[in-house]
């Protein structure tokens, strides 16, 4: 077999590549970001000398965070939905296959574990954000999925939502009442 002594180049992790175009080194069906897409890959914030303040008050150390740095981690969970599963416990990889099977995602999500059997879900389409948020109810191994959008007074040691997205079935208004355009 002739093989041609040329360097490969590398291809990002990131990117959704098929293996065959990998192989083939054709890197052009790479999707472009748009407004409608964020990257969810962690990435370092680039601080500068007044965004941190670092101080002992009462005998407790303390770490002060600026605006600056709050908008930024803000601004990291746009899309993103605080999950949980009610009445059993389910582990995460189970939870992350199940999830990709039902919501069928476009692009990447990543699923963080936190306290409480609490979870955050990181999308980077907003289409597939608004989907999981509206096209319930969902459930897993016969339990319903708490999803609602995350926000500063969403508090991991509760064990029960604070608030829940309640999809309402009125047979009895089939079509009376809506608009059909």
């Amino acid at each position: 077999m002739d093989c041609d002594n040329q360097l490969l180049k590398p291809i990002p992790l990131s990117s959704n590549v098929s293996y065959k175009d990998a192989v083939m080194g054709d890197h052009t069906s790479v999707p472009t970001d748009s407004d409608d897409v964020i990257p969810i890959d962690d990435e370092d914030i680039d601080l500068l000398e007044d965004d941190v303040h670092i101080g002992m008050q009462d005998g407790i150390p303390f770490i002060d965070f600026s605006d600056r740095v709050r908008e930024i981690a803000t601004k990291s969970l746009d899309f993103t939905l605080v999950l949980s599963v009610l009445g059993r416990r389910v582990g995460y990889s189970a939870l992350y296959n199940r999830l990709l099977s039902i919501w069928k995602p476009s692009k990447p999500i990543k699923l963080i574990d936190i306290e409480n059997h609490h979870f955050l879900v990181k999308f980077s389409s907003r289409s597939d954000y608004v989907a999981a948020l509206t096209d319930g109810p969902w459930t897993i191994f016969g339990h319903y999925i708490t999803v609602e959008p995350w926000s500063h007074d969403f508090d991991p040691s509760q064990s029960h939502p604070s608030r829940i997205m309640a999809w309402v079935r009125l047979s009895a208004f089939r079509s009376h009442g809506t608009k059909e355009a």
